[in-house]
């Protein structure tokens, strides 16, 4: 007993029953009511988009016993015989076997002749720029001086390839790959329709499969239908798909964001052993990294993701902040060439990764080595700002009114009113306190630009200020943190382990103090 696949099940039989081709039905539709049908018309686009088969609809409604019409009956001779794919005056050629001189003048005098039954002898040739330079040379002349009861439709993938005096003859009509959201909703219509469970999320991934393709996506609903019959689950498509599941994506994330390579690598490593394409790890990494930034800047944008991993996403938004992802998205892309320019795309990716995960530390690398060998800048906008150079007096980190507490206090106001940039230009300062009701920010020379952008918006960072109750007034300043001097007297290690720029270094490395020796 044979099996009619879905893609051939539900291949729409009317206009209204494509999808996601509003422009292109509406344009046939329109000829047709008012009798202005092209004689020649070349439908482009990408695979699996409706192009073959808008054109046997064409053909229906051009040889409807009540037609032409822009909505074919369905049920007469002509529309059963096209529809069933036996009518004699319906040729479907295929241009990439039939691509010859001789194939195209055998087609040309065919069209000579008068229609065997119907009212429109319809030509459509499929993949029509595998056509050889004479077959079309033979070709033009036939749609220059088209017999009246003739229409040719030349279907094609790659339109580019068309010589121009052809396609100055066509009505050209573009076929858009159909959007990811229609395709989730057409396929869970037919889940429905065929009495097979299938949750959101595994439509949704299904659709991004398909990349535009309604045949395509029927055809992979028809895999996983075969791999369960009684219903799949968005981790069985993924294992379909040979796709990350959501959840291997979002530990790979937490990895990077916290400097794991290890983690990372294990993560990658596991990934593969069940048979999941390294590369396709990464391009959802590179598409996890794209959805967080779009959050992180509207936390209500629309997302490529299930509307239950909308609070996961939300939440790694918020903790890394739109200037630290705008960054990470650019390594992201910087990788990739990486991966797509080597012989060994698996270890090219366990690199790209590394590299990753790598970043957080060098970024701070970067910050302790501008932060102690810079001087610290002259007069940034003098008359808000104290005299430069002035230390800061250091409080105790993360204490209550402490540095870390006061810029987070005022970056929580700042985005609670929607000024994301700002409140990430607060939280780059180096240190913050407060005298006399004076909210001073002081800005190391790694971080002028953040300096330069609070200061510029100076009204709007006080008004922040005064509704968390922190401070009347905001300053700027341009001073370096001065860290304070080690003890004097006592054991050499013991004022070596208690400096501050020691101390950085071992945490930013992870290393330990092995000997202390004083130069003479």
């Amino acid at each position: 007993m044979s099996h009619l696949v879905l893609a051939r099940r539900w291949r729409p039989q009317r206009f209204e029953d494509l999808i996601g081709q509003e422009v292109v039905v509406r344009t046939l539709q329109n000829a047709l009511a008012s009798g202005q049908v092209a004689h020649a018309y070349v439908f482009a686009g990408r695979r699996g988009v409706g192009k073959t088969t808008t054109a046997r609809i064409l053909a229906r409604a051009l040889n409807c016993e009540g037609g032409p019409t822009p909505q074919p009956c369905g049920v007469c001779s002509a529309c059963v015989d096209i529809a069933e794919g036996r009518a004699l005056d319906v040729l479907e050629i295929d241009a990439a076997s039939n691509r010859g001189i001789d194939d195209v003048r055998e087609l040309r005098e065919t069209a000579r002749a008068l229609p065997v039954r119907h009212r429109y002898r319809v030509f459509i040739l499929d993949e029509a720029h595998q056509l050889s330079r004479d077959a079309w040379g033979a070709l033009l002349k036939i749609i220059e001086e088209p017999p009246p009861h003739v229409v040719f439709v030349l279907a094609s993938t790659d339109k580019q390839k068309f010589p121009a005096t052809i396609l100055s003859r066509c009505q050209q009509l573009d076929f858009r790959p159909v959007p990811t959201d229609t395709l989730r909703a057409h396929l869970a219509h037919v889940a429905r329709a065929e009495a097979f469970p299938l949750p959101d999320g595994a439509a949704l991934l299904l659709a991004q499969a398909a990349d535009g393709s309604v045949r395509d996506a029927l055809s992979l609903l028809d895999r996983v239908r075969a791999f369960a019959p009684a219903g799949v689950d968005e981790a069985a498509v993924a294992e379909v798909l040979g796709l990350p599941p959501f959840g291997v994506v979002l530990s790979a994330w937490d990895a990077i964001m916290a400097g794991d390579v290890p983690g990372v690598l294990q993560l990658l490593r596991d990934a593969e052993a069940s048979g999941t394409d390294p590369v396709a790890v990464f391009e959802a990494l590179t598409s996890f990294a794209h959805t967080v930034l779009l959050l992180a800047c509207a936390p209500d944008a629309p997302i490529p993701y299930a509307a239950e991993q909308r609070p996961a996403l939300l939440a790694r938004a918020q903790a890394a902040g739109q200037l630290r992802l705008v960054r990470l998205l650019g390594q992201l892309l910087e990788q990739r060439r990486l991966i797509t320019d080597a012989d060994a795309s698996s270890l090219a990716v366990a690199v790209a990764l590394a590299r990753l995960a790598l970043w957080p530390r060098v970024r701070q690398i970067e910050e302790f080595l501008a932060q102690s060998a810079a001087p610290v800048p002259e007069g940034w906008r003098t008359s808000q700002l104290p005299a430069a150079g002035t230390p800061a007096p250091q409080q105790p980190k993360g204490s209550p009114g402490g540095s870390e507490d006061l810029r987070r206090r005022l970056a929580a106001a700042l985005d609670d009113a929607g000024a994301h940039l700002l409140a990430a230009g607060v939280v780059s300062a180096s240190a913050a306190r407060v005298e006399a009701g004076v909210l001073h920010l002081v800005y190391p020379a790694s971080a002028t630009a953040n300096g330069h952008a609070v200061a510029d918006s100076l009204a709007e960072v006080t008004a922040a200020a005064r509704r968390a109750a922190i401070a009347e007034e905001v300053r700027v300043e341009s001073a370096g943190v001065i860290p304070a001097p080690p003890p004097e007297g006592g054991d050499l290690r013991k004022r070596v382990e208690a400096h501050e720029g020691v101390q950085r270094v071992l945490e930013i490395f992870g290393g330990r103090l092995e000997r202390v020796e004083e130069k003479p």
